[in-house]
């Protein structure tokens, strides 16, 4: 895929409908991301993606924190510049640090508590095999509520999937967001 142009483009404000408006309205109407002003184009599968999309971002059963090191992980290893830009602003409102980001993009830092390490090993499992291992499994039992357990392969699976969907459409980076086009150097 060439990184110059979308395959397909975002909806420029002047040509939205009546239905893309009152659709964009959730994720800042007229200033809203390429990602939905992109997937906005279908406008039934918008309608039923954004409510999951948003129920894994806004309320997660994971603390914000974990949740930003989860996606962020994950966007990493799909090597989603997109997503990448987006979640290491939002885990740095949440308290990850400048060292925290630069782990979670590669090697497990040591400042990280067994629980965090544990969720990586588990992103690191569903992106290589779909599942997470036993061993792993027992361990995120034993430390983790049923809720949880749930949503962990759901949030990993939904950032897989956006990775899929932004690479295979050629949603390019948001222009009006400092500091994105910066990171795509960083992202594998």
């Amino acid at each position: 895929m060439s990184d110059s142009q979308p395959r397909i483009a975002p909806v420029p404000l002047a040509d939205r409908t009546d239905e893309q408006r009152a659709l964009l309205t959730a994720v800042l109407g007229d200033r809203a991301p390429n990602l939905f002003t992109t997937v906005v184009r279908h406008p039934a599968l918008y309608r039923a993606w954004l409510p999951f999309c948003m129920e894994l971002l806004t309320n997660s059963v994971f603390p914000p924190r974990e949740r930003e090191l989860l996606i962020i992980r994950t966007a990493w290893l799909c090597g989603s510049t997109y997503e990448l830009g987006h979640h290491r602003r939002l885990g740095a409102d949440e308290g990850l640090t400048e060292h925290d980001l630069a782990a979670v993009t590669g090697e497990p830092s040591p400042a990280w508590t067994p629980r965090e390490r544990l969720l990586i090993a588990a992103v690191d499992e569903l992106h290589a095999n779909h599942t997470i291992l036993d061993a792993t499994w027992h361990e995120l039992s034993a430390q983790l509520t049923t809720e949880q357990l749930i949503e962990l392969p759901m949030l990993v699976g939904h950032y897989i999937l956006l990775a899929g969907t932004l690479s295979s459409l050629g949603v390019q980076l948001d222009s009006d967001r400092p500091g994105l086009t910066a990171l795509s150097e960083t992202a594998r």
